[in-house]
């Protein structure tokens, strides 16, 4: 179907479908599945994480999916103005303040069939200072919440809360430009990422042994030897094979992906191959290219205009480039997604 009109379709509204579901009767009554999560973020603001981030949705709504996006960039966040929309009268910082309890009450539609938003306009600047008891309400309300995907379009920044939403996800998209501060910002926030991610999993693992052994690894006879994310896990496989493919193990379950926005044409299509390669050596993880977004006039047009891009100018170099990024995204995430089938990985 034309995205056109896609977008013109009078949305229905979720609630309609889960009466529909609670109609049958309770001995065929599914349990429902939880919704796969994306998480866009990066190191640096400014990138475009908020154009991916809606162009994504629309695509995924676009394709008979029911789509959530969350405007988690807490005290700046602006995702409502790609859409031309009013945001919620309750907001997130509401909702954490427990001034809420129904996370329904955040979520407003986005004017775009089967995609609706959650947004933090009207949030209190101390939002931004999130802490781990609000990752954990917030983990807990999309867990159940009646969506096939949930879209989290979050802040740019190293801190822990960002870290931790960014790690909620199943599939993890970094948006980065060519720039030098946004390429450094980016490995950067990489680097924490997966130091955060081996914290949470050797804590919630409750294995002393791993911890022991990853202290001994960063203790004054080790620690020169190691220099990378990579380097962690061969040392520790080399001092303690057992515990090295535990880590190894317990840092699985989630793909992510690096996307460019904002390149110089044809001239800089191995910049992106380039940072994979990078990853694949300090990180000793797999991270793909998925595509690139040249500079495009309609961008900045679609913004001042307040409608989404994919939209305003479906034709549009960018939009062209956004949908091949789309496709190979879904492709890469088809096993995040089988494993999401069973409940959230991280």
């Amino acid at each position: 179907m034309d995205i056109l009109n896609w977008f013109r379709q009078k949305p229905k509204p979720i609630d309609r479908q889960l009466r529909s579901a609670e109609s049958r009767p309770s001995g065929l009554r599914a349990v429902p599945p939880r919704p796969i999560i994306w998480a866009i973020g990066g190191g640096k603001g400014g990138v475009g994480k908020s154009l991916v981030t809606s162009s994504l949705g629309i695509l995924l709504a676009t394709s008979g999916k029911r789509v959530l996006i969350v405007d988690a960039d807490f005290g700046a966040a602006n995702l409502h103005t790609f859409f031309g929309v009013q945001g919620s009268k309750c907001s997130l910082s509401n909702f954490f303040k427990g001034e809420v309890l129904d996370f329904d009450r955040l979520i407003i539609d986005s004017g775009v069939r089967g995609l609706s938003l959650a947004c933090g306009e009207k949030d209190s600047l101390d939002v931004a200072d999130l802490n781990e008891k609000n990752v954990t309400m917030l983990k807990s309300a999309l867990r159940t919440a009646p969506y096939d995907y949930v879209l989290l379009d979050i802040g740019p920044g190293t801190g822990g809360s960002h870290l931790d939403l960014f790690l909620m996800a199943q599939t993890g998209i970094i948006v980065t430009s060519t720039e030098p501060t946004s390429v450094e910002n980016s490995y950067r926030f990489l680097k924490c990422l997966f130091l955060r991610k081996m914290r949470n999993a050797v804590n919630n693992s409750g294995d002393s042994a791993l911890k022991d052994a990853l202290g001994r690894l960063f203790s004054n006879n080790w620690s020169h030897r190691v220099k990378t994310i990579s380097d962690i896990l061969h040392q520790l496989k080399q001092m303690d094979p057992q515990k090295g493919a535990l880590l190894n193990e317990l840092m699985g379950g989630m793909h992510v992906g690096i996307l460019v926005n904002n390149s110089n044409g044809p001239g800089s299509t191995g910049f992106g191959a380039s940072m994979e390669r990078a990853c694949a050596d300090y990180f000793g993880i797999g991270i793909k290219h998925i595509g690139d977004i040249e500079r495009d006039e309609k961008v900045s047009e679609s913004v001042r205009l307040k409608k989404p891009l994919i939209i305003h100018a479906p034709e549009s170099d960018a939009a062209r480039a956004l949908r091949a990024c789309f496709k190979r995204l879904v492709s890469s995430a088809e096993l995040s997604e089988e494993q999401a089938s069973k409940g959230m990985v991280i």
